[in-house]
Formats: structure tokens, C-alpha cells, sequence
């Protein structure tokens, strides 16, 4: 399998977190997890369908163009053969300009990407298919994002001050934290968030510091859980495991037991400093 990332240029970076691709010919593989990590996300398949899994054992065939809103629970899917896909990972209020929609009303949702911005979709998707290197499939999109921001609501330049200091906290400040140094009320604080992010402020701090907890684990030899635990605010073990079962849907420990391939390049800090991407294996 190869992963590729890299940073949009200068006047996206407030907007898109990254560029990634997966390539792989490993053919069909079992069920993968895809957890919440505060990013929604625009996935472009050029291979292969993959199937999404429900809890019941159903499936459904993925749409060619998706957008991934705010997920607050992990979801299943799964390659039925060739894999080749190029996805844009948003910053948590990046996706705003371009989709129009609030976020809150696409959270836990999987759509096609035509549902939201119509005929759009297919002019993007096939300048996309058409192009054969990851940096010219970035290139196209930035071009394609350019247009939207015309108009944009500024609102979205504080989400970002307010998102980032939630990230560089590692999830752990508190609502009225943020409203005080802001100078903004609780409730103006909610909605905002609800609108251009797609969940709360809370849940979002939530989601963000149980993504550094799957990142110190995955990243350590050996790892005391409790003393994970406690370096990242929460009460005590028992507290982080609960937390960890609802947003990954099992323990920490069923969770490590099994190889991700693919969610653990969703949840890696690979960024390259530019489009010379660095192929990761």
C-alpha cells in the first residue's frame, strides 16, 4: 500500500488541512474502522468501490465522490479489490465555503458529494480521474475550492483561531475557557460551532483529545493506560476507556490488538512541507 500527503499551497492552508492518496492492488480486504478525528472530508474513489458496513452486517456500495461530515463514532468500511483514492482532509471549519450547507446537518452523514453541490461534483471529479499524478489531482481541486470563497462568511476565520486552540490544548479546555478569551457567550459559541463545524464545542474537544490518545498508543513500545489517562485530563482509566468504546466502538485494548491499515494513515502526522510528497509504505 502507498500513502501520500502534502499541504495545500499558502491560500488554502486556513481552509484544507491536507491532500492524501491510497494506492494499493492488494485486491479486496476485511472491514476497517474509520474513527472520528474533527476533520470533515471530500473522498474521491478512482478504482474500486468500497462497500460501507453497517452494525447489522448490511452494506451498501460507496458513492465515487463523497463528502464525509463530523463523524462522533467510528464506521466501518471495506475495499472490494484495487484501491485508488485521492481525498481533501479539511480543517475542522474548512469545508464550510464549499459545501454551504451547516455542517451539524451532515454529521454522521456519508454523502455523494453531487447531493450538496450539484453539477459541480462531476466537473471536479473527472478533472480528477483524468489527471495521473497526486500533485496535478491538488492542483485541480485548489483551483475548483478558489471559486467558493468568494463571499465566504468571516465567521469562519474565528472557528479557525477557536479550533486551533482547542487542537493545541489536546481537547483539553473548557467551553467557558474558550468563551471568555474569546469575549463570545456560550450559546453564540454553540451555534457557531454547530453551524460551521458540525458539532459542539465540547464534543469536538472530546474527539480531539481522544485522537492524541490514539496517537501516543499507536506511537508507543509499551503504554500504561492510566498514565495515559491522566496526562491527558481525563478522571481516571475507567473514564478514558468509556470515552475511547463510544468513539471507536471497542476498548483501547480490542482496538490495538487488530492492524488498521487504513485508519492508522488517517490518524499519522505525515505532512511533507510541500507537494514533493514522500511515499510511505
Amino acid at each position: 500500500m502507498e500513502y501520500f500527503e502534502a499541504k495545500p499551497s499558502p491560500p488554502l492552508t486556513g481552509f484544507i488541512k491536507c491532500f492524501w492518496a491510497i494506492r494499493s492492488d492488494a485486491g479486496s480486504g476485511a472491514p476497517e474502522p474509520v474513527l472520528p478525528d474533527g476533520c470533515p472530508e471530500i473522498v474521491f474513489n478512482l478504482s474500486d468501490r468500497f462497500l460501507r458496513i453497517y452494525a447489522d452486517g448490511s452494506h451498501e456500495a460507496q458513492p465515487r465522490a463523497i463528502v464525509s461530515g463530523q463523524l462522533r463514532s467510528s464506521i466501518s468500511i471495506m475495499p472490494t479489490g484495487r484501491v485508488d483514492l485521492f481525498g481533501v482532509r479539511f480543517h475542522p471549519n474548512g469545508a464550510f465555503p464549499l459545501l454551504r450547507t451547516p455542517l451539524c446537518e451532515l454529521t454522521d452523514q456519508v454523502e455523494p458529494l453531487n447531493s450538496l453541490i450539484g453539477s459541480d461534483a462531476e466537473e471536479i471529479a473527472e478533472m480528477i480521474a483524468g489527471a495521473s499524478e497526486f500533485r496535478s489531482r491538488g492542483q485541480l481541486f485548489e483551483h475548483f475550492f478558489l471559486r467558493s470563497l468568494d463571499g465566504f462568511d468571516n465567521r469562519v476565520d474565528l472557528l479557525g483561531w477557536l479550533c486551533r486552540s482547542i487542537t493545541d490544548q489536546r481537547g483539553q479546555i473548557s467551553v467557558s475557557d474558550l468563551c471568555e478569551f474569546f469575549g463570545v457567550g456560550e450559546r453564540t459559541l454553540e451555534r457557531t460551532f454547530q453551524r460551521f463545524v458540525g458539532l459542539p464545542p465540547k464534543t469536538f474537544a472530546r474527539i480531539i483529545r481522544f485522537q492524541n490518545v490514539v496517537r501516543r498508543i499507536e506511537a508507543a513500545d509499551t503504554t500504561s493506560l492510566l498514565d495515559t489517562a491522566l496526562d491527558f485530563g481525563y478522571y481516571d482509566q475507567s473514564h478514558m476507556i468509556r470515552e475511547f468504546r463510544e468513539f471507536a466502538g471497542q476498548s483501547p485494548l480490542a482496538y490495538f490488538e487488530e492492524t488498521h491499515r487504513i485508519s492508522e494513515l488517517f490518524t499519522s502526522d505525515h505532512l511533507s512541507d510541500s507537494y514533493n510528497t514522500e511515499k510511505i509504505h
